[in-house]
């Protein structure tokens, strides 16, 4: 059977088939193979539940860095699934290399007016993909052995739950540096899919799709609000059509906005034919420069003066290089 050229072929087929994939001249084979062994005998050891975790809404953040699993992920992250990053569609952004938050923004642009955005956020989105589903990813899509693929399924996956009263399935690890890739990886079919649809569905009215990691954005132009809401039970059916690979959607933020109520989608406002920072990072760009205003000690002086330079050059990052050509996006 001819191998699905959506996929990178990784071939990985041993423990020391990893090991000289990830081995370095910091680390040799024989080093980096040690450290595998190591992650495997002691791995609980070496991850916990972040302080950032959201227990009431069922979501943990793992953390190990510092870690030899840290190590591990990092590499696994840096050398077996980095470097395929553009064999990723054009509509897929976060935790891709290049893709940040401000390029999935702009590729919702359009050349055309009267602009309306559809916004919509996956339900729980990294604890929704399993441990399985992971083994099957790099054993049925990325040609790695069975062996292999179990090895790195559970490398990259914890249990479900507080790490103290572990669930007995497992997903892969939010806040592992591996995550948002196996996470788009995953789910490349559906994403797929949901762009065919959406071109179709919006054909002529100047489509865009931008995905970022669990927050989708839809934008077209000559659209009324009812037609989006067509369109966005219809992509909720989809992103459910699929019994091994459901993606449910918070419907408290879906979200239908004209652009004359002013699209916000990110953190970012879309404009006609640039972005700006979006109206809370606004509110604490001018509570900084009050701030600086009052009176204040060297010391909270400083802290003050650094903290309004970062949003400052937040600001000019989005929108001080922004003579994006409409024409080029389109």
């Amino acid at each position: 059977m001819q191998p699905n050229k959506r996929y990178p072929r990784i071939f990985i087929r041993s423990k020391n088939e990893l090991a000289k994939h990830l081995a370095s001249k910091k680390a040799g084979q024989v080093e980096t193979l040690n450290l595998i062994n190591d992650v495997i005998l002691n791995y609980d050891k070496y991850w916990k539940d972040s302080k950032h975790s959201q227990p009431l809404k069922g979501k943990y953040v793992r953390n190990a860095r510092g870690t030899p699993l840290g190590v591990l992920l990092n590499k696994i992250n840096k050398l077996v699934l980095a470097p395929h990053d553009k064999m990723l569609p054009d509509f897929i952004f976060g935790g891709v290399a290049g893709r940040n938050h401000k390029k999935a923004g702009e590729h919702l642009l359009g050349a055309k007016r009267r602009r309306v955005l559809l916004k919509m956020d996956v339900r729980s989105f990294f604890e929704g993909i399993g441990g399985e589903r992971i083994f099957y990813l790099f054993k049925n899509k990325f040609l790695c052995s069975p062996k292999a693929s179990r090895l790195l399924a559970n490398i990259c996956s914890v249990p479900l739950g507080p790490k103290d009263n572990p669930s007995s399935r497992r997903s892969i690890g939010r806040g592992f540096a591996t995550s948002s890739r196996l996470a788009v990886w995953s789910n490349l079919d559906i994403f797929i899919k949901l762009d065919w649809f959406v071109r179709k569905a919006l054909k002529g009215r100047d489509p865009k799709i931008s995905i970022y990691v669990d927050d989708i954005g839809i934008t077209a132009s000559r659209v009324s609000k009812k037609e989006m809401e067509r369109i966005s039970l219809a992509v909720s059916e989809l992103l459910n059509s699929d019994h091994n690979q459901k993606l449910p959607l918070n419907p408290d933020k879906t979200k239908i906005i004209s652009h004359e109520e002013g699209m916000e989608i990110l953190g970012l406002r879309l404009n006609r034919n640039n972005l700006s920072i979006g109206p809370k990072t606004r509110k604490k760009l001018d509570k900084s420069k009050n701030v600086l205003k009052s009176k204040l000690s060297p010391n909270d002086r400083a802290a003050a003066r650094a903290k309004h330079g970062a949003l400052v050059r937040y600001k000019k990052s989005i929108e001080g290089a922004n003579t994006l050509q409409i024409k080029k996006l389109s």
